[in-house]
């Protein structure tokens, strides 16, 4: 069997992930053993948190309206910014770009080579003359990716530089919207924006506030798949579907995220743990947290412009992006795609899948495309989580995990580590097949010669963040 459908197996035979009943609560270094034991809140079937939910809607739609107003002068402030990329670097491989099996047939060849939005575009008639003022404004601006050292667009998701660490809740969740529509899924799938603004700040309020596994990264790692999409010009090939599934599993990657590892989980017989048999507990918490928000009211509002055959390529892919980001299964998920690089199809299902996955997973441990100080930021943050499950397992006579022990972690040393057998060879690897993704190659290179060099005047890891 080819190795490329070794994996697909793999991932079709992955069972669905039951609703949890309860959800983890969250663990100090001064917690004994009773409170380690996670629960996992429920989600669904359960009226009273149906209720407590509509409140929290409720509550959420107040909330939404003064968003909407701040969308709007945000909106106003898009029109500089359109995603057009920058297309010196075409993807080389032009041969048929073939349909996805979500029974969107309108991605043609020439869809690379112009700034239209995608055929399968669901818009009335009304919007077209709007769409035409707008592509103008775009053509005028003719933004791109910001360069490295432009400070001044930091913030902004069509930076390399941008920071989430001094944002909001509410700005991050801009940030998510501004996401979709530059995606022009707005208009592919006839979103509305009351339905994404719902739908994004139910997620925020499913991440806990820890250093590192936050919504704040969630949002990072939806602008490093933004940015990898534009680089390498896929909104244009891309169904919705599939843009759409990989933008909701970016932002769920890590829902209700406990700071503490899938190792950690298995050493302490978490509940969690038990009700995943040990098996990528993490993930299948997350996905199972995020699959209750999107078949709840406010996901229903979300995706129901969406058939009954979309709806299933969906979920489909949404569960095999998010249970793919167990570093456990990285060099195996690293292998499959080596294989498939030289035979690589457009109008290869299987083929498309794998990408996807690869985009994840590389963007989830991205942190060093970024300038240096925000990587480091990210960094720190990371071993303050580390330190504390370190902390915890040497307080409960737990298996130690080595490179989270105070006492031996040696910084620089690990950093060049991790980039150099983890991140450096996945984004090698994208370059392969997508040779526009250069400039982040040559982004990893230049942070790994400055831990190398000056590791020792920062604080990092080289560590999986699962």
């Amino acid at each position: 069997m080819a190795p490329q459908q070794n994996i697909m197996k793999q991932l079709q035979q992955m069972q669905s992930s039951p609703y949890p009943s309860s959800s983890p609560s969250s663990t100090t270094v001064s917690q004994n053993n009773d409170n380690l034991n996670h629960n996992v809140h429920s989600l669904n079937n359960s009226s009273n948190n149906n209720n407590n939910n509509n409140n929290n809607n409720n509550n959420n739609n107040n909330n939404n309206n003064n968003n909407n107003n701040n969308n709007n002068n945000n909106n106003n402030n898009n029109n500089n910014n359109n995603n057009s990329i920058n297309e010196k670097n075409k993807i080389n491989d032009n041969n048929n770009r073939g349909n996805s099996d979500d029974g969107n047939n309108n991605n043609s060849n020439n869809n690379s080579n112009n700034n239209n939005s995608n055929n399968n575009n669901r818009d009335d008639e009304e919007e077209e003359g709007d769409d035409e003022d707008n592509n103008n404004n775009n053509n005028s601006n003719n933004n791109k990716i910001r360069g490295y050292n432009d400070n001044n667009d930091i913030n902004d998701i069509f930076s390399i530089n941008f920071s989430s660490w001094s944002k909001s809740k509410d700005n991050l969740i801009e940030n998510g919207v501004l996401i979709f529509e530059e995606s022009g899924l707005y208009k592919e799938l006839n979103l509305s924006k009351s339905s994404i603004l719902n739908f994004l700040s139910i997620v925020a309020s499913s991440y806990r506030n820890n250093p590192f596994h936050s919504f704040n990264h969630a949002i990072a790692v939806t602008q490093t798949i933004f940015l990898i999409l534009l680089k390498t010009n896929l909104f244009n090939i891309l169904s919705p579907i599939e843009k759409l599934s990989i933008i909701i599993a970016s932002i769920c990657h890590d829902l209700d995220h406990p700071a503490l590892s899938n190792r950690f989980q298995i050493n302490m017989k978490s509940s969690i743990a038990v009700l995943y048999n040990n098996k990528s507990v993490l993930e299948n918490h997350h996905l199972s947290i995020c699959l209750g928000i999107l078949e709840s009211k406010i996901g229903n509002e979300l995706l129901s412009t969406l058939t009954v055959e979309e709806k299933k390529q969906f979920f489909r892919r949404v569960k095999i992006l998010i249970l793919a980001t167990d570093m456990e299964n990285h060099f195996t998920y690293k292998k499959q795609f080596d294989d498939i690089i030289s035979t690589f199809s457009w109008d290869n299902s299987e083929h498309r899948d794998l990408l996807l996955i690869m985009f994840l997973k590389s963007a989830d441990i991205s942190n060093e495309l970024r300038s240096f100080d925000i990587s480091n930021k990210w960094a720190n943050a990371l071993m303050e989580e580390f330190f504390n499950q370190s902390d915890l397992e040497k307080l409960n006579n737990l298996p130690l995990t080595p490179f989270m022990e105070r006492e031996k972690v040696v910084l620089h040393l690990t950093q060049v580590s991790f980039i150099e057998k983890f991140l450096l060879p996945s984004y090698q690897s994208l370059q392969n097949l997508l040779p526009s993704l250069e400039d982040f190659v040559q982004r990893i290179i230049e942070n790994k010669e400055i831990w190398s060099n000056n590791g020792s005047s920062s604080s990092t890891t080289s560590s999986s963040p699962n």
